[in-house]
């Protein structure tokens, strides 16, 4: 009874480390961010340690890719609309890339490939209402990377964030990722050298981002 106590402790503890605590009050300004390994390659893909850092569970994993398929829609219609968000993209990517001037650091090379992949991800989550690097096929970013053809990579890398009520989305999505330590991690690596960006905005205002980060062979 007492291992049963404290394992029900310890899965508390990791459950509110996973999820930031947000008033429910709709009224309120609500953001939730997350990193996925970066550094995984073609030929290592520990998929465990990217469901652990997206934060959710086998059972979520599972109710996710019941769930009807953004599949049914075609990804040109899905890329099309996504490009009204061009703008938003262009200024989270600039953003980032004046934090990696202050550090002397190569700027980033915004790649229309990789944007699609980032763009897809924002549209089915802002679709489906789910937030996690997971898709509703179970598809991580590495896969996803494959779906669209992207080959021949060393690493790559994906953060994602989602906020709803704040006067400048863009500002504080790439504000919070960089008070993280994980996120920060990947938008300041210099292993990095191409990157993607891809927004959706619900029509609550809900804004879903998605930033994936590329390097090639």
């Amino acid at each position: 009874m007492k291992n049963k106590f404290l394992l029900f402790v310890l899965l508390l503890a990791i459950s509110q480390s996973a999820f930031p605590q947000t008033s429910e009050t709709e009224n309120r300004p609500k953001a939730y961010l997350f990193s996925s390994g970066e550094k995984q390659t073609e030929t290592a893909r520990p998929k465990t340690a990217y469901l652990f850092s997206s934060g959710i569970t086998d059972g979520d994993a599972t109710r996710l890719r019941t769930v009807k398929t953004v599949r049914e829609k075609s990804i040109k219609e899905i890329v099309a609309a996504a490009e009204l968000n061009l703008s938003l993209e262009r200024q989270a990517f600039d953003l980032i890339n004046q934090q990696r001037a202050k550090l002397n650091l190569k700027m980033l090379k915004w790649s229309d490939e990789v944007a699609k992949i980032a763009r897809v991800h924002s549209e089915n989550m802002a679709n489906f209402n789910f937030f996690s690097h997971s898709d509703l096929n179970g598809l991580l970013v590495n896969d996803r990377a494959d779906v669209f053809g992207v080959k021949h990579w060393r690493a790559i890398g994906e953060n994602i964030a989602y906020n709803r009520g704040y006067d400048n989305p863009v500002e504080f999505a790439v504000k919070r990722w960089m008070e993280s330590a994980s996120h920060r991690e990947n938008l300041l690596s210099s292993r990095w050298k191409e990157s993607g960006i891809g927004i959706a905005v619900t029509k609550d205002g809900a804004y879903y981002f998605t930033e994936v980060f590329l390097q090639r062979n």
